[in-house]
């Protein structure tokens, strides 16, 4: 754990000011938050102010993110646009070499690879015993591509929150998803469920793949260890998990 980790975990115990008063504060996703706290981003565009809720001097603060291995004020940008990446792959009008995602739903997002053998990280966190997540298309963060996804197109990755498949995934890990595999039986996935309103975002799940039977998705969670089954209509995909780790 480092200094970072240890100081924000302890002036946040001190303080009385929560990860989710944060979040609220700053008007950020809680897994942002949560990410910093725990050593999974070393850097936040909002040091500042997380600082100064903490009751942490700015100073020993951007020291501790330094220590941490990243400067929080030193810009730094993505490999350029590789030549054997089709230009097509871009939004019409797009030149900036840090292009948004096209669509504010996955099924268009995770069609969008960053250019310089990088996926998005999907899904912001729910949370409840289920391990649930929000996929609305909005990019978490940046990972680096794995060689076995290199080739594919729409892979993305999710970063695993609470215990719902431990001890096969823990928090904190990031697994790897390939979008046009079918899934075989005892496969790890990522299913992604329409929403229980109209426009609402899809909910998805970190679960392992039994099969389908009849007009059911049936899936194994292993903590607490039970059965899950989805209606075959509100199931919008199953994506393979392929690869996993805290530092993979």
């Amino acid at each position: 754990m480092s200094r970072l980790t240890e100081k924000l975990h302890e002036q946040s115990k001190k303080t009385g000011v929560t990860q989710a008063d944060i979040s609220r504060e700053l008007n950020i996703t809680q897994q942002a938050v949560n990410n910093l706290f725990n050593g999974r981003a070393k850097s936040s565009s909002y040091w500042r102010e997380i600082a100064d809720m903490l009751q942490i001097p700015r100073e020993e603060m951007r020291e501790m993110m330094i220590e941490a291995g990243r400067d929080p004020e030193r810009k730094t940008k993505l490999p350029p646009l590789s030549p054997l990446t089709p230009s097509s792959a871009f939004p019409a009008g797009v030149v900036d070499d840090e292009p948004p995602v096209p669509n504010a739903r996955i099924a268009e997002a995770v069609g969008f690879t960053r250019p310089g053998k990088m996926i998005p990280v999907l899904g912001e966190v729910v949370g409840g015993d289920d391990g649930e997540y929000i996929f609305n298309g909005q990019v978490q963060d940046w990972v680096a591509c794995p060689p076995s996804l290199v080739n594919v197109n729409g892979a993305y990755s999710v970063y695993v929150d609470g215990e719902s498949m431990s001890p096969r995934y823990r928090p904190g890990e990031t697994v790897y998803v390939h979008p046009n595999k079918p899934p075989r039986r005892g496969d790890d996935v990522i299913v992604q469920i329409k929403p229980r309103e109209e426009g609402a975002a899809p909910h998805g799940f970190v679960k392992e793949f039994v099969g389908w039977t009849g007009n059911k998705l049936v899936l194994h969670q292993h903590n607490p260890v039970k059965r899950i089954e989805f209606d075959r209509a509100t199931v919008i995909s199953v994506h393979p998990i392929i690869l996993s780790g805290k530092y993979a």
